[in-house]
């Protein structure tokens, strides 16, 4: 698979500029087409609400949603350069539902682009990385809240567990992976790891045989595997994160498993992630 269409999710808030920075910069190494998402909410009256609502004061708060994401957009594509083509699609939906529209939007590009949100994590319509990640079925690159520039694919980490999210998640990464200079491959001691290992097979032999020389680097066991691959991830100098998402998202709850949640919450880096 190569990588020929980009969706970025445009943060019309200050963390903003750094997702629009990363993707623009991927789309050219890609000589991909990218196209930006904003979000005009559509606000509706609560059942309880009593009295007249001031749909007036509503169409005004969708309106200047829709000029933010426009805004947003003409700066993004200010730091396009030549041979990158770019486009502006609206999602309009009610709160809560705009990161679902979003997810549906992405089954339709090789993947997107979204940033990790704020400190107040969960919150309706802060995360697009929700509705990317399980309901688009394409990998999703989440860049964090301190990442600044372009995307760096120079040193890649791959977090590997032997289970099918990471299977995934490597197959989805192969066309990023070709232009990593070093791909390392990173596990964490664990009974799980030892009973799915295969004599003679490795998942460095897969990635060989589609051009991708990586490493293998086997860390001890820890208790808390999230904490122990971002203090790697440190001390490596990766440059982004490979990795499987586990959890699900059902009734509008995001919820992550415990490795996931741990280096979402906390990346230091960008990982491009699956489910």
């Amino acid at each position: 698979m190569s990588i020929k269409d980009i969706l970025v999710h445009l943060d019309t808030t200050e963390r903003g500029d750094n997702v629009a920075d990363f993707a623009v910069s991927l789309a050219t190494q890609f000589k991909a087409h990218l196209t930006a998402a904003g979000v005009a909410l559509q606000l509706i009256p609560p059942a309880s609400f009593m009295g007249e609502y001031p749909y007036d004061l509503m169409l005004e708060a969708t309106e200047s949603a829709r000029k933010a994401a426009e805004e947003a957009f003409q700066k993004l594509q200010k730091g396009v350069p030549a041979g990158v083509e770019t486009d502006l699609v609206m999602i309009k939906a009610v709160a809560g539902e705009a990161r679902g529209e979003f997810g549906r939007l992405a089954r339709h590009f090789d993947l997107s682009v979204v940033g990790q949100g704020g400190p107040e994590f969960g919150t309706d319509d802060e995360l697009m990385a929700e509705g990317a990640l399980f309901s688009s079925g394409r990998p999703v690159f989440v860049v964090p809240r301190i990442h600044k520039g372009p995307a760096k694919l120079g040193k890649a980490m791959v977090c590997w567990d032997g289970g099918m999210a990471a299977s995934r998640a490597v197959a989805n990464a192969i066309p990023v992976l070709k232009l990593s200079g070093s791909v390392e491959v990173v596990s964490v001691a664990s009974k799980r790891l030892a009973s799915d290992e295969l004599p003679g097979f490795n998942i460095t032999r897969h990635l060989a045989r589609h051009g991708v020389n990586a490493t293998v680097r086997k860390l001890p066991h820890a208790d808390d595997i999230g904490a122990c691959l971002l203090s790697y991830a440190a001390d490596s100098g990766a440059d982004y994160f490979v990795m499987g998402g586990y959890g699900h998202s059902r009734f509008r709850e995001f919820v992550f498993g415990g490795t996931t949640n741990t280096l979402f919450k906390s990346m230091t880096i960008p990982a491009l992630m699956s489910h």
